[in-house]
């Protein structure tokens, strides 16, 4: 479920977030040998939805690998001791938690699961890293979302009038599923899109989130005439969509914010042509298309080729690398005596993290608590076997766009450090 990332922007705004873990934690060093870091994984890695939760940890070892390679981080190397699979329920999750934290004492956790609970990582002090879908990451110092903590709706939506304007689309369908995540982000562009003057013919917020059967909403579609399908739905229910689409002759572009993975267009590549994806990192084909410009996706790829290369194409395998060099950057930051607080407050003094050139710039010393006026994604399209870069201008990736700007969105100039710039 990648919804998270259509919510997730990168935070610059006003504000300022605290650098301290609560009074009286994060003063020890749990898992920390003279030789090695202990970290632990939590992620949802069976089940219906697992699809979408465990491409973080593969992404996250092959950073550790990485720089382990080199000598590790001030003379220590970084070792997942533990992958527990969360199974997607509430309450292995929980359980998970605090095994992670309690019986492997794990200096810090990387977590991919829509069951995530910051309560216990907030109240231990424990640097907390990964998939930011839920929202429920925000304030709290030691909880480092991919790309940004905070979460607001509203910023993606100028990046949606945008490709609706530059396709020429007329009427807008929108599917998304009846939980709250899902739910939410879509509920937040039809409220905008509408604001702003773009015509809703059709939408459905209340599909199941397992085998939704959206053949229904497909004719419907086509008796309203859309010509523009936005989802919020996971890949499974997207490739539903697809299928129905084309089964019927739904004559309609289509806007996904989950299914970018290579491995989802080698399977379903005749469903998928001239789909739509928005995404947060520069583009994987960006290596090809623009070789030199973006070392920091050939850093990426080199590793993932060597030690993960069945992920190498992973939406959250590129979000597992992002939060092992967030990590990675506290440590070395902390010196060679780390504490759990030392390593959360590095990072919340860093004002321009890319993640060495992945993605765009994050300010972390207000990432927790606020996102800046300008929002910067990459648009993606399925063109034969590969998903490319679109839309924007020259070799630059990004397109970066006011929250304000509705009616008649421009993009305006990244920000300084972004890829590609």
């Amino acid at each position: 479920a990648a919804w998270g990332r259509a919510q997730t922007t990168p935070a610059g705004g006003s504000g300022s977030a605290a650098v301290q873990c609560p009074s009286g934690t994060g003063t020890g060093s749990p898992g920390v040998t003279p030789t090695a870091i202990k970290v632990a994984a939590i992620s949802t890695r069976t089940g219906p939805i697992s699809a979408d939760f465990s491409g973080l940890v593969p992404g996250l070892e092959a950073y550790f690998k990485s720089v382990d390679a080199k000598g590790g981080v001030n003379g220590r190397k970084l070792a997942l001791a533990s992958n527990l699979d969360a199974a997607g329920l509430s309450t292995q999750c929980d359980t998970a938690t605090h095994t992670a934290i309690d019986q492997d004492h794990a200096f810090a956790v990387a977590v991919s699961s829509f069951w995530f609970s910051p309560s216990y990582f907030v109240s231990t002090c424990t640097p907390t890293y990964g998939y930011n879908i839920n929202g429920n990451w925000t304030k709290a110092p030691n909880l480092f979302g991919a790309t940004g903590s905070t979460q607001t709706y509203k910023t993606i939506d100028p990046a949606v009038a945008y490709l609706l304007h530059k396709t020429h689309a007329k009427s807008l369908g929108v599917l998304a599923y009846g939980v709250s995540t899902s739910n939410a982000v879509c509920k937040a562009a039809i409220e905008r899109l509408k604001g702003a003057g773009y015509h809703i013919a059709f939408t459905d917020l209340k599909l199941p989130p397992i085998n939704a059967n959206v053949t229904p909403d497909v004719q419907r579609m086509q008796r309203a005439g859309v010509d523009f399908v936005l989802s919020c739905m996971t890949v499974t229910g997207n490739v539903a969509l697809a299928r129905a689409i084309q089964q019927y002759g739904l004559h309609a572009k289509q806007l996904w914010f989950d299914g970018a993975d290579q491995a989802v267009v080698d399977k379903y590549g005749s469903l998928l042509q001239g789909v739509y994806f928005n995404v947060q990192h520069v583009p994987i084909a960006a290596a090809k298309q623009y070789p030199g410009k973006y070392p920091g996706l050939e850093a990426y790829l080199r590793a993932m080729r060597r030690y993960a290369p069945k992920f190498v194409g992973t939406e959250l395998a590129v979000q597992g690398w992002e939060s092992a060099a967030l990590m990675v950057a506290g440590i070395k930051a902390a010196g060679s005596n780390p504490t759990q607080a030392s390593v959360v407050a590095a990072p919340n003094h860093l004002t321009n993290f890319t993640a060495g050139g992945l993605i765009h710039p994050v300010s972390w010393s207000t990432a927790h608590t606020s996102v800046s006026s300008t929002s910067c994604s990459a648009f993606e399209q399925v063109r034969g076997k590969s998903v490319v870069p679109v839309l924007a201008k020259g070799k630059q990736v990004f397109l970066c766009f006011t929250v304000s700007d509705m009616r008649d969105p421009h993009p305006v100039k990244p920000p300084p450090g972004t890829p590609g710039t």
